[in-house]
């Protein structure tokens, strides 16, 4: 029957066909047309044998298919056999998976973070690139133009912002490099980074800040925010100890965190050059302020002593070159050998993340880098974000979380990592705008508050005349960084003025808007250079409002002051005068 209805249509299209012909005589048929009939007969079988063809060939592929469907079945038959009987039996030695990568008890992999600090031009971006890419520099700037992260700083050969750069350790002690290029796509930077952690024992992440003086606030922001566990020294041979050095040593031995030297560019430096560096550098270390002890590392034996030491005041001095080589290897050595300084607070209840940077990325949203304080931080929680311009905290729900640029479920503390926001309300919209360095990711159940004023006991390290109250200065608190004033000075010395060396207990008031701020938080303030550091000892839930009223009560206060003795200088004088002109 099949065949049958086959040949129908055929005879159909052939009817239809016919159909549209118009009739023709048949003694006005010639021999051209009998021509084109027999070439219409030929077209018309050929069609018809193209059709058979088609559809035999159909068929076979259709038994083809089923035949392959049938080998699967059997093949996955004997692989589930073949599965039951190998879990009876033990592995070959050949055919053993090797052992992973030892790592935490929880899975978590080390993270060193080591802060490069020093002058402009003294080589940190350039130790950065040798040390996370495994090539040594070309002398012209090969190994900085992978690092810097803006078009001016490749054109100026100078650090403007925070950057992080990271490099693994293996089990035998030796460095996993990164490879990368200049001119990668974030593609390939992610793909690099995987690779790098896929195939380490722990993580250093080197902090490269900024060395000129006119960005001396991002390098402070840098060695407060980013909590680096050790401080990394770079003095250029050729240019000896300069004032930024002094400044960055001051600020790193402040904030009591461990530091080493390293003196780089000995290969173009003479040596007596090299010789007057190292004499001022160890004259400085030892000196009434720092209290250290330097030791020049030569070998394996001295970078030994050196790690066994940790907790003395030893200072390891490192002199090597980046071009050729010699002391790279020391360095190298020292760095794999160091381990986490600083303890966090996995366990604790609600969690804290303080915001560093923000990005606004096509496809996500905003997205958020910082580094977890406390707690764990889930994706897909809700959580607070704040305080902003009038000391409020909104609802914000982290949707992803994203690790050294692995995507991550969990952030625990001590981590930095990104997180994708949004509003947890779906009528409001999150702007980057919005959001700014020093604001804080917090639990909704641990109930935040801003703040406006507070008390800390500081210490002045250096000013050239006195500090009084109303004194303005810029206050690095963590990640917070604004200007604050004096509002209150307790001191037991000569008065109310603060010179070089005084210590007392100072009341500050934020100027611009509230901030989050902790009891026992290092603080440092300063005017141009560093002026002082301290610790907050009495935080205030307070508001601009309640300033508010209080400014005005002191001023009131003091305008009622000032009027009594201009009165009184007033009056005195005029009475005098005029019973002189009534005699």
């Amino acid at each position: 029957l099949h065949s049958g209805r086959l040949e129908i249509m055929v005879v159909g299209e052939e009817a239809k066909s016919f159909r549209q012909e118009p009739p023709v005589p048949k003694n006005s048929i010639s021999k051209s047309s009998k021509k084109s009939d027999d070439k219409s007969r030929k077209k018309k079988t050929k069609t018809r044998k193209k059709k058979s063809k088609a559809a035999a060939s159909e068929k076979k592929i259709l038994k083809d298919e089923e035949a392959v469907k049938e080998h699967q079945k059997e093949s996955g038959k004997k692989e589930e056999m073949v599965a039951k009987e190998s879990k009876n039996k033990a592995p070959a030695e050949e055919d053993r998976i090797p052992p992973t990568i030892e790592r935490k008890d929880d899975g978590r992999i080390h993270d060193l973070r080591v802060a490069m600090v020093g002058n402009v031009d003294s080589g940190k971006s350039t130790l950065i690139g040798v040390l996370t890419g495994g090539e040594l520099d070309d002398g012209r700037g090969k190994a900085r133009s992978k690092i810097f992260a803006h078009r001016h700083e490749a054109a100026t050969g100078r650090t403007s912002c925070i950057s992080q750069h990271i490099v693994g350790v293996r089990d035998d002690g030796k460095f996993v490099h990164s490879n990368k290029s200049a001119n990668l796509t974030t593609a390939a930077k992610n793909k690099a980074w995987r690779e790098v952690i896929n195939n380490s024992r722990s993580v250093i992440t080197l902090v490269d800040l900024a060395g000129h003086e006119r960005y001396l606030k991002t390098t402070i922001g840098g060695l407060t925010g980013c909590f680096p566990d050790y401080a990394c020294l770079i003095i250029g041979a050729n240019m000896g100890i300069t004032k930024m050095t002094k400044e960055h040593l001051g600020v790193v031995l402040a904030l009591n965190i461990p530091v080493c030297c390293v003196v780089t560019k000995i290969d173009i430096c003479p040596s007596n050059v090299k010789a007057r560096t190292k004499r001022h550098l160890f004259r400085i270390l030892k000196s009434r302020g720092a209290k250290k002890q330097p030791f020049l590392v030569k070998d394996e034996k001295d970078v030994q002593t050196c790690l066994k030491n940790q907790s003395t005041k030893i200072t390891p001095v490192f002199m090597l070159s980046a071009v050729t080589g010699q002391g790279m290897g020391n360095l190298e050595a020292y760095l794999s050998g160091l381990r986490p300084r600083q303890t966090w607070d996995d366990e604790a209840k609600s969690v804290e993340f303080s915001i560093e940077e923000t990005f606004n990325v096509t496809g996500v949203g905003v997205v958020v880098s910082g580094t977890a304080t406390t707690g764990r931080l889930v994706a897909n929680s809700t959580l607070l974000l704040g305080p902003f311009s009038d000391g409020s905290f909104k609802p914000v729900l982290a949707r992803t979380i994203q690790r050294k640029r692995v995507p991550v479920p969990v952030c625990n503390a001590g981590e930095s990592c990104a997180v994708a926001v949004r509003s947890a309300k779906r009528k409001e919209t999150l702007r980057r705008a919005q959001i700014r360095r020093g604001m804080v990711l917090v639990d909704p159940s641990s109930d935040p508050k801003s703040t406006v004023s507070f008390e800390a006991d500081i210490l002045v390290l250096h000013h050239p005349t006195t500090i009084k109250e109303n004194y303005q200065a810029v206050v690095h608190c963590g990640i917070i960084r604004q200007t604050a004033k004096m509002v209150r000075i307790q001191h037991k010395g000569n008065g109310e003025c603060l010179r070089t060396g005084d210590k007392a207990s100072v009341l500050f008031r934020f100027m611009v808007r509230p901030e989050f701020v902790h009891v026992g938080t290092t603080i440092i303030f300063r005017e141009g250079t560093t002026k002082g550091v301290g610790k907050v000892t009495r935080v205030f839930n307070d508001s601009f409002k309640s300033v508010a009223q209080l400014t005005d009560e002191e001023m009131k206060k003091k305008k009622e002051e000032v009027q009594k003795d201009q009165e009184r200088r007033i009056r005195v004088p005029k009475v005098s005068t005029l019973a002189e002109r009534g005699d």
